[in-house]
Formats: structure tokens, sequence, C-alpha cells
């Protein structure tokens, strides 16, 4: 398809190709050799040639910046069977969602015959030599994703200079969704294991790589592999379907299925050292101990906090929106934690008091935005919007957080406001946390992600007490997260973000 394209050239629309095909100039040696063609001056002609013979020197040599620099990205496609032997399937796994907390644990990389795994802390770095051996890249959500990922964590990369973003383009063939959704409706399917992971589930797999689980690396390379192997497959039949959708005439290439099912293995070599083999030919030597997570960081914190007699106590509540609700709530003193669920303000109030806290750290928007003097949609002060700053630094960080006033925060909103004047006009201290943000900070899973490993998480940090022998809520869960923010306040190991005439929410130093 790519000789057969004239989009390159300077001055020429999809109107005018398609004037070209319809007059059988279907390929640049058939406007060659001719002398003249219909609708084109002398020097048109002239100048259209000229640029045709320095497209075919391009591409002799391999030249791809010289078609990403003169093609518009929305036909990069068409460069794919002339390029094909320089393409690079890829897809990344991370810890999370947010390109400034949270880091990259696998790359997979597929050039059509080949699965190359790069992993955390093993061989990461042979991704920047092998990336530069292709000339295109092609992901799915890459361009929203993937490649700012790699530009984030791996400074000054260099990257292909063509991209093919398959979410974007399976579109304009009416595909919308993810990328499982997509391959289901396309009859591409996955075996086993990995059928059932999606993206979150795969932040839970390294979680539980990193505690000294091997199989779930194992599972986790599986489900990458499969990623990258079925991308090839969808950029083939995208490119096949635009290909017969714009020549007809024009023979489409060839080109061989590779199966996902492919062969991944994890073996121990004595109590150092893992074996992984990748479609058997991709041995990549782990030591396991380099990836295990350091000692209990609770008490890196302890060792600030403790005074003469005592450590601080701190109250943390998962606040609802109601109170026919649940309340999380938790008592930090120590490794210590307490918990209980309670609904009215009343019992929260009142448990709160009774425990003789130090600070009160609650999971809701305890401020309105600059500007606004209530939370009604239907008055004047809505002019001035409905996030605050902290919203806005968490959203351009990768965090997702919702606005304070949107409709289905405003309860929430309005009691969290309540409690804080009660609970400081009885002379406590009280913060507003997140503990979403600040699980994503300590790489602790997050509850809708799984509650199990959540509370695998908190419990590495290095706390007890009866929750970890219990079937534990997540209001419980992220109340404890939230009494634990405020241990990080009062250490001074805390971020404020937000400003003054909105008030700061305190999240974890990262």
């Amino acid at each position: 398809m790519l000789k057969n394209t004239f989009l390159h050239i300077p001055g020429i629309g999809p109107k005018t190709e398609r004037r070209f095909w319809e007059e059988n100039i279907l390929s640049w040696d058939d406007f060659l050799g001719r002398s003249t063609v219909p609708g084109l001056s002398e020097n048109s002609t002239d100048r259209i040639g000229k640029w045709l013979v320095a497209s075919k020197k391009a591409l002799e040599k391999g030249d791809a910046r010289f078609f990403s620099e003169n093609l518009r990205k929305r036909e990069w496609w068409r460069l794919y069977p002339e390029f094909r032997k320089k393409t690079a399937f890829l897809d990344i796994e991370t810890t999370g969602l947010s390109f400034y907390y949270d880091d990259i644990t696998l790359i997979g990389l597929f050039d059509g015959e080949t699965v190359k795994t790069f992993i955390q802390g093993q061989n990461m770095g042979d991704f920047r030599d092998m990336i530069q051996r292709y000339s295109l890249l092609v992901t799915y959500n890459g361009a929203l994703f993937d490649i700012r990922f790699l530009q984030e964590k791996l400074k000054d990369i260099e990257l292909p200079p063509l991209h093919i973003d398959l979410r974007f383009l399976l579109r304009r063939l009416g595909y919308k969704g993810g990328l499982k959704s997509i391959e289901q409706k396309l009859g591409l399917s996955r075996e086993g294991e990995i059928s059932t992971i999606d993206g979150f589930g795969a932040t839970v797999l390294w979680n539980r790589y990193e505690r000294g689980d091997d199989y779930s690396l194992e599972l986790l390379v599986k489900y990458n592999s499969a990623d990258i192997v079925h991308l090839k497959s969808l950029l083939e039949m995208a490119y096949s379907t635009l290909h017969k959708a714009s020549l007809k005439d024009v023979e489409i290439p060839h080109f061989d299925r590779h199966t996902s099912d492919l062969d991944v293995k994890i073996e121990r070599e004595g109590n150092s050292k893992l074996r992984l083999v990748v479609d058997g030919n991709n041995l990549v030597l782990i030591d396991p101990r380099k990836n295990r997570r350091s000692g209990k960081k609770i008490d890196t914190l302890l060792s600030q906090l403790k005074d003469s007699k005592r450590y601080p106590r701190v109250v943390g509540i998962d606040l609802s929106g109601s109170e026919i609700r649940k309340t999380g709530w938790a008592l930090l003193e120590g490794k210590w934690v307490e918990t209980k669920i309670l609904k009215s303000d009343q019992e929260i109030v009142s448990l709160s008091t009774n425990s003789n806290p130090d600070l009160i750290s609650i999971d809701s928007p305890l401020s309105l935005p600059k500007g606004r003097d209530c939370t009604r949609d239907s008055c004047d002060c809505r002019r001035f919007g409905i996030t605050r700053e902290a919203e806005r630094i968490l959203r351009r960080r990768g965090v997702y957080v919702y606005p304070s006033l949107i409709q289905s925060m405003q309860p929430l909103t309005k009691r969290g406001m309540r409690l804080r004047e009660e609970f400081e006009n009885l002379g406590y201290s009280v913060i507003e946390s997140y503990p979403g943000a600040a699980q994503d900070i300590l790489r602790i899973i997050r509850k809708k992600t799984s509650l199990e490993d959540l509370k695998q998480g908190l419990m590495e940090f290095g706390l007890k007490g009866k929750f970890t022998n219990r079937k534990s809520t997540h209001d419980e869960l992220d109340a404890i997260t939230s009494a634990l923010v405020g241990y990080f306040y009062l250490a001074g190991e805390y971020e404020a973000l937000g400003n003054e005439e909105e008030s700061y929410l305190i999240i974890p130093r990262n």
C-alpha cells in the first residue's frame, strides 16, 4: 500500500490520490512511467515525480523517518508491509496508572517471530538498545499510556519514528472498547488462567511476585505475551480491511498467523535464581532477592514519632456520604490498629473523641473549591467550578480522583466539612486524606483491584491488629490507610496538595 500512496507528497490530498487511482495510476512506478498526467501541469508532474524518486530511495534505505515526517499519522498503517521486518509490537505492565508515582514492571516486545521480555530490576536496561533496531512501533492505547510511561521512566529513550496505536485505527473500523473485548469480537481467544486477567489483575500479579510467588511472574509474562502477539493479528486484520476499502484491485499481502499460546515457564535454579523461558528461545536469569520488598516501613516512621511516653494516636475515617451507609473507622497507635464499622455522625464523633487522638485523618473532601460557598448546583457560586486544586494536581499526576462537587460527591463533601468543623470546635487537629492516592504512592494494591492484596500490603508495611486474622471490609482497610497517612503527616514525611484558600489534601511523600 505504501507504493500506492501519494498522500505524503505536499499538495496531494485524498481526492487527488483517488483521482490518480481512477486514472489507473495505482503506484509510484505508474506515475513515473507517464510523461503527462490528466489535470496536472508539466511543473506539477515534474515536482511530484521528484518526490516519488526520493520516496523510492527512502524506502530502499529503510528510512522510516522520511515517511513519518511527510505522511499523516492517520495513514501510517499503509507502511506496515514494507516495514514489517522492522516492526515491534509492544505492551508494558506497570504498578499502576500514575506516570508520576508508578513504575514499569515489565515490557513485552514481539517482532512477528520472537517474544522478548524485559523485567524491572533485571534486564530492563537492554530494552533501550533493543528498541532502536525497529522503525515501526505498534501498541494498543500506547499514545496515551505506554509511550508516555516509557518516556517518563526511561529518560531520553529513543523510540521508533513510526507508531501505530491500534485503539484509534480499530475505532475507524467500528471496534471500540478495551483490547480484550475487541479480541473477543474478532475471535481471538486466550486460554487458561490468563483469559480472566486484565490490567488491574496484572498489577496484582506483580505485587504477588514481589512477595515471593514465582508463578505470578509466569502468569504475568503469559498475559503480556498474549497481548503483543494479538496486536500483530489485529493490525493485519485492520490493514487488510483498509487496504481492500481503498484499493480493491491491488493484491493484499499475505500475513502469517502466530499463535498466542506461547510456552512460558519459570524454573527455579537453586535458592537464588529463577530461569524464565519465553517461547522456547528467550532466557532471562532472575535473582528473586533483588525484587523482593524491603523491611517493614512502619519502623521508619515510628523512629521519628515516639516521644518519651508513647506513640501518637491517629484516628482514620473512611467516610461515606450518608449515615445509612457504612463508614470505616480505625485507630492507629504504633504498629497496632483497631477497626470498626460505624454509621451515624454521633457514633463517629463519640468513638473518635473517646479515643483521645492526637490527629484525625478523614477520607473525604473537607473544603470547597475557591469561590464556592455551598455545594448546590443551583447556586450562583456554581460558576466557580466543582474541582479543587488538590484534585487537579492528582489528575495531572495520573491519579484518578472525583471532583469534590461533582453531583455524586456533594453529600460526602457536605458531611466531611460538617464533621471537620465539629472536631475542630472540640479542639482536635484534622487533616484530609485520600487512601487511593496514598496506596498508589506506597505501592499498595487498591481495594477495587484486590481487597486481599490491599490487606496484605498494609500488613507488609508492618501494621498489626485483629484485621490481619479476619476478613476485613474495604471501609476498614481504607480507614487504616487514612490513619497511616496521619503518621506520615506527624513525621513530616508528607506533601500538602492544594492552596490556603481551599486547605490541603495530605499524601505521603513520594
